[in-house]
């Protein structure tokens, strides 16, 4: 940081085994390119250093000391899978660099004061969708397919926990390696287990995947995707049929919303492209660090910076409203649910946090 400048650092999965696209990286470029042309944050105009974790949790913590030691950004936003991100947030609040992750593990630790999570917790999740399932969609007999990384258990525990509670079945519950081409063994398998509702706990190349063969196997549930898995637009030029009538958590509203028409102006102002969804996490992620920094005021410093998001109290134009206090590490408690329509996402049901 300067007189002048704010440098923040972003860590994404740009190649690897679960890559984000480049969408993302230019929505956040769009965003913080909008906020300086009207001035910047009290005066400074930010700068962004984006490095590739590779999809990989050693990668991630040796760009997250690149970003520390050499770029020497004042704080860093992370995405990526939450095995991964669980192990670079650990790693830079270690280093009491102040750190927004954009996944938010179930649990996160109290004593990581410089952490912040900006999407609902993973357990609390696994429970609400229980009681999406059970008492929205009326579901007797459900299923859920989820990566095998020892990070998911926690929501996949409280889904099953949940489902029982409301008296209905988990008839279906399979790991699956994400890096796997065929499933067809799983296909068969929810095709014969009655399951009218299904959990696709999963990156969306393996989701669309399993969708399509199940589809294939004449089998077509209700699908779900959880909050920031496989809930964009981009999953149903691949499963158009399979995934029709597909249901998702999301953190952020969907691009035929409203309230995404500042950003889709910006964006097609900016790169002369048509905004998507994809650009909307980078947008949105933005506006939460930037009002994180507009509240620490002009006397800006890291601690200062990590007490404003520590009693940050913001709602977002597209994203989750966040509320964070003493102890508070995760500041959303709450998701839109978003259902298929003509191969787009529309809002089913506006941000809340019970069913």
């Amino acid at each position: 940081m300067t007189a002048s400048t704010i440098k923040l650092g972003y860590l994404l999965p740009l190649s690897g085994a679960a890559p984000v696209p480049s969408n993302f990286e230019q929505g956040a470029n769009v965003y913080w390119k909008y906020i300086n042309d009207k001035g910047g944050i009290n005066g400074r105009k930010v700068e962004v250093v984006i490095k590739d974790t590779k999809s990989s949790a050693q990668v991630g913590k040796d760009q997250a000391k690149f970003l520390i030691e050499q770029a020497k950004v004042f704080a860093v936003v992370v995405l990526d899978r939450l095995e991964n991100q669980q192990a670079i947030g650990e790693y830079l609040d270690s280093r009491k660099v102040p750190n927004i992750e954009i996944q938010t593990p179930a649990n996160l630790k109290q004593d990581q004061t410089w952490t912040f999570g900006v999407t609902i917790d993973h357990a609390v999740q696994g429970k609400l969708i229980a009681d999406y399932f059970g008492k929205v969609l009326k579901a007797a007999k459900v299923a859920v397919v989820y990566e095998n990384t020892p990070a998911l258990s926690p929501g996949v525990n409280a889904f099953k926990s949940e489902i029982g509670k409301l008296g209905a079945e988990v008839t279906y519950s399979a790991a699956i390696d994400g890096q796997e081409n065929d499933f067809a063994s799983e296909a068969r398998a929810l095709s014969t287990s009655g399951a009218t509702a299904a959990w696709l706990y999963m990156a969306p190349t393996p989701a669309a995947k399993l969708a399509n063969q199940a589809f294939a196997a004449g089998y077509h549930p209700v699908w779900f995707a959880n909050s920031i898995s496989w809930g964009f637009d981009l999953v149903f030029s691949v499963a158009p049929t399979a995934l029709a009538g597909a249901r998702a958590f999301s953190p952020w509203l969907p691009l035929s919303d409203p309230r995404t028409n500042t950003y889709k102006q910006a964006y097609q102002s900016q790169t002369g492209q048509t905004p998507d969804d994809l650009g909307i996490v980078g947008w949105g992620v933005g506006s939460i660090a930037g009002a994180g920094l507009q509240n620490a005021g002009k006397n800006l410093g890291q601690n200062g910076f990590r007490a404003a998001m520590q009693s940050l109290k913001f709602a977002p134009d597209i994203w989750a409203p966040l509320s964070f206090g003493p102890g508070v590490r995760e500041g959303a408690n709450v998701v839109a649910v978003l259902k298929e329509q003509g191969g787009h996402w529309a809002l089913e049901r506006d941000f809340t946090a019970a069913f």
